[in-house]
């Protein structure tokens, strides 16, 4: 018998309970308590937290440690050191037997890993939709597929499940980090008015109005600084966005984006630029919005900000759109060829 575990709650977004599937021959010879089919018991699991442990049936167990990433990760590895091998894609049905059919097994599924809640209530609708169409299988679905305009736009609605990496960029010291740090509620990434103080890049999980994007906070770049690691680590970083937030200075009259860092952003990658400080003066270049964070008074122009993200990486056609939409992994990737 195959021997694994599964994570069913999103692996790199923190929650207050995550929950570990374990499937082994005998789950009671890898050091955890063995409670009875349908009993709950309160237990320490591996000495790393304490945690309700669920015996569904004879080979399969669910953890539910605390939801921090860092406790699922070092369970997570300590079953891998016990023999016990992560999965990624488990088969929904055999997690949810109850569901009427894969492609409801495969939306429980996914609601366990959404991240935004944006997605959920799209999610619970989506066997309805999928059932007008007279589809109950994935592999009807995948022929179904085939023509683009029977489905909604997955690859625009799957950013609800997958946070979307938002990069903020532009010179030093123009408050990227004081930006990140006003968004989430709380000191994430380090301020001073010294020239370079973000070193390295800071990522967190931002919810913009029930989307969660990941936001990244990069070094601060401008002409004067020459290639190095600040440079590489923002380059990788914007190639791979799918916002990038243009952070520009009330006292930068050009508002140019870096050449090294302009060549990477992609095609379809949505760029906004943001005029920061808009209560030190106007802005000498064209901006798509000003944000003050002056600590003296409320901030200004965050919920356009938040707004205006949302919008661009969710459009309100996405999310309105009544056609189903292919969300389960693995699918979607075979109806593009």
């Amino acid at each position: 018998m195959n021997r694994y575990h599964t994570i069913e709650t999103p692996r790199s977004a923190p929650g207050a309970i995550a929950m570990i599937r374990v499937v082994h021959p005998e789950p009671q010879t890898i050091g955890l308590i063995n409670p009875q089919i349908g009993q709950v018991l309160l237990s320490k699991l591996f000495d790393i937290d304490e945690g309700v442990v669920l015996r569904l049936d004879i080979h399969s167990l669910v953890l539910m440690p605390h939801g921090g990433t860092a406790i699922v990760r070092k369970i997570s590895a300590m079953l891998e050191q016990l023999g016990v091998p992560h999965r990624d894609q488990p088969d929904p049905l055999k997690i949810y037997p109850e569901a009427e059919s894969p492609i409801e097994a495969s939306m429980l599924s996914m609601i366990a890993r959404c991240a935004s809640p944006l997605g959920v209530d799209l999610l619970l609708d989506q066997p309805k939709r999928w059932k007008s169409n007279r589809i109950n299988t994935l592999e009807q679905a995948i022929v179904f597929a085939q023509q683009k305009d029977r489905v909604a736009d997955s690859r625009v609605l799957d950013r609800l499940v997958h946070p979307p990496v938002v990069a903020a960029i532009g010179r030093a010291n123009v408050g990227k980090s004081t930006l990140i740090n006003t968004l989430v509620g709380e000191q994430v990434a380090l301020v001073a008015d010294v020239a370079g103080t973000t070193r390295d890049h800071v990522g967190v999980l931002v919810d913009l109005g029930g989307l969660v994007v990941r936001w990244i906070d990069t070094p601060g770049i401008d002409e004067r600084i020459p290639d190095g690691d600040e440079i590489e680590i923002a380059r990788q970083i914007v190639a791979k966005a799918d916002c990038v937030v243009h952070c520009i200075d009330s006292q930068d009259d050009a508002g140019i984006l870096d050449d090294r860092l302009d060549t990477v952003v992609g095609a379809s990658t949505i760029k906004i630029r943001v005029g920061m400080r808009s209560d030190l003066g106007e802005h000498g270049c064209q901006v798509d919005l000003r944000v003050s964070m002056d600590q003296s008074r409320q901030p200004e122009g965050l919920e356009s900000l938040v707004t205006r993200i949302q919008a661009s990486l969710i459009p309100a056609q996405a999310l309105q759109d009544p056609r189903p939409w292919v969300f389960w992994e693995g699918i979607d990737d075979a109806t593009t060829q």
